[in-house]
């Protein structure tokens, strides 16, 4: 740093090869003046390209902050990053179902409830749109979770276990807090009484909170009916639940024909 006792009648003139001829600027510090003798276009620069790698810096951490949300909330590594712009529906009645899961993720940002089944076969997109509706809600600061029925039902008698860090009332407890709950694969687990009780435990604590649920199943609604009893599926038509039927063709190939055309487009 360079100093100067008075400051000149004219400032000194300076170089700067890439924006030409500058005054040094004299600052005040006490009796004497401290001279910025840099190229005042040259430090604007340098301070906004310092801004912007803050600004995407602080867009990285937030990008792995919300990723990790999304992992601890449920979502695969494949759904991590999936929005509703990459479900692509195939016919009217996929296209009403996706209107309508929009319309709820809405609801439950706003603070609103409602319940979705969603029954149909493989790969029609029923998993991705769950998914994209609890990265939505966790983008808003919601708490979700989207967990498999089999896994559900593993929580529950992982309590069971001697040491066990929780027991079943905290887990109810639990599930039946979380802003949004979806349950996934009903249907693929045991059958067994003591697993549906343990649905209705869970299902019945949000219908008493107030909270909305989703459930997906490869079954239609008589087979989810069977899955996890009549008592279960009449608190999920509570508060305007609707049933979602998925059908047509899978999701997986229109994807995958989607990227091929594209590519086509691309090297034509």
């Amino acid at each position: 740093m360079n100093f100067a006792s008075d400051m000149p009648t004219k400032p000194e003139t300076k170089h700067c090869a890439k924006h030409g001829d500058y005054q040094v600027r004299y600052l005040p510090m006490g009796n004497r003046f401290l001279l910025n003798e840099q190229c005042p276009k040259c430090a604007a620069e340098a301070n906004a390209s310092r801004e912007a790698e803050e600004l995407a810096e602080q867009k990285r951490l937030a990008s792995e902050h919300l990723r990790r949300q999304r992992l601890e909330a449920g979502v695969s590594v494949r759904n991590c990053d999936v929005g509703f712009e990459d479900y692509f529906p195939n016919d009217q009645f996929q296209a009403a179902n996706l209107k309508t899961i929009q319309e709820f993720t809405q609801t439950v940002a706003s603070g609103g409830r409602g319940n979705i089944v969603m029954t149909g076969g493989v790969g029609t997109g029923k998993t991705m749109l769950a998914c994209a509706v609890v990265n939505a809600l966790l983008r808003k600061g919601k708490r979700c979770r989207i967990i498999k029925l089999i896994d559900l039902i593993r929580e529950f008698k992982d309590t069971w276990r001697k040491g066990s860090e929780t027991n079943e009332t905290k887990l109810i407890k639990h599930f039946s807090t979380l802003d949004l709950l979806v349950i996934d694969e009903v249907g693929m687990q045991f059958d067994s009484d003591t697993e549906k009780l343990f649905i209705f435990d869970v299902v019945d604590g949000r219908y008493q909170n107030m909270l909305p649920t989703v459930m997906i199943s490869n079954l239609d609604i008589y087979g989810v009916k069977q899955a996890i009893g009549e008592r279960v599926v009449d608190r999920l038509r509570e508060d305007g639940g609707k049933v979602l039927a998925f059908q047509g063709a899978s999701q997986r190939k229109s994807f995958e024909a989607t990227v091929s055309a594209m590519e086509a487009v691309k090297h034509a």
